[in-house]
């Protein structure tokens, strides 16, 4: 899964997300200047200190000025052309919270943005200036954060996931997110909420911690296999289509063998149990058993990568396992 920039917020406004990301994100990036850091919750920290999950994103100068830049650009087409675009944000007059001081609650900190920014929302009276940054209303803060979000991203090369749903109207518009991880995502979410056995707000967030610490290498594994399985879920892949076929895995490294000219009858009967063993080990001792027992087999590298691709499978399907027992 390729790198993730997260907003609007420092971190998930509730544990839920937050405790998904656990079982599911390779890593994610908050954008938090350094100097907020001390803002972050408890949870938050812990997760950052104790696992890979977070990186925390620190926006230098140049970022901010233009990521400052297409926000204005964005904001003045939607001042010339309320009517039209305040449906974007799911209202009929946008610029109304915009210009509303009982509205602006919401605080973009000063590291994000440069003075443009600052004279752009005062000559609009879009917001009010303060030590930390500027309070504005949470659509127009929304936008800001959706083109800091998008130049941090173009810069770092990855993409931009955010669990607020109520601006995706917009969202899609600005063309932030990307619709294949939104749609892997809703995909992993449906499995968990199939496989694991009680409802995450139940769990502790100490529990799943230790849960990815010990299956780090596993979710590496199911990750994988949703990459592999992308296309199909665009199709109408259903979870139970995803769990059932690890059921049968191990007969794959017979496909493998096969494919190399022998035919199963040629294969001494220890090593085809030995094959077909879960708990028979790596790729490289199954490769080590057939070896002594004098089976040469051609096309390493075809063997290989289909060694390789199975162990992948079966960490895959070791971790939908382990998630069926999660408490």
């Amino acid at each position: 899964m390729e790198p993730l920039i997260y907003y609007p917020t420092f971190e998930p406004p509730s544990d839920i997300w937050l405790k998904f990301s656990l079982l599911y994100f390779e890593n994610f990036k908050p954008i938090v200047p350094n100097s907020r850091q001390n803002l972050l919750s408890e949870n938050f920290r812990l997760i950052e200190e104790e696992t890979d999950l977070i990186t925390l994103y620190s926006p230098d100068y140049q970022v901010g000025h233009r990521a400052s830049l297409q926000s204005i650009a964005e904001a003045e087409k939607i001042l010339s052309n309320v009517v039209d675009r305040s449906p974007l944000f799911g209202q009929t007059n946008v610029l109304q919270n915009w210009n509303n001081p009982d509205k602006w609650n919401f605080l973009v900190f000063r590291e994000k943005f440069s003075d443009s920014w600052v004279y752009f929302c005062e000559q609009n009276n879009l917001g009010r200036v303060t030590r930390d940054g500027i309070l504005m209303s949470e659509e127009l803060a929304f936008l800001f954060m959706t083109y800091l979000a998008k130049e941090i991203a173009f810069q770092e090369s990855a993409a931009i996931i955010t669990d607020n749903n109520r601006f995706d109207n917009f969202t899609n518009y600005a063309r932030t997110t990307t619709p294949t991880i939104e749609r892997r995502t809703r995909f992993a979410k449906g499995l968990f909420n199939f496989l694991v056995p009680k409802n995450l707000n139940e769990i502790p967030v100490e529990n799943l911690i230790n849960f990815r610490n010990q299956n780090r290498r596993l979710l590496r594994a199911f990750n994988t296999e949703l990459d592999n399985v992308q296309a199909k879920i665009s199709e109408g892949y259903s979870k139970k289509d995803f769990i059932n076929s690890y059921n049968n895995i191990y007969s794959e490294y017979s496909k493998e063998i096969l494919t190399q000219g022998l035919g199963l009858a040629a294969i001494p009967f220890a090593a085809y149990i030995l094959i077909h063993n879960p708990n028979a080990g790596s790729p490289e001792y199954i490769k080590e058993i057939l070896g002594s027992m004098g089976i040469i087999l051609g096309g390493g590298y075809a063997l290989n990568k289909g060694l390789k691709d199975n162990q992948t499978r079966r960490y895959c399907k070791k971790y939908l396992t382990n998630l069926e027992r999660l408490k």
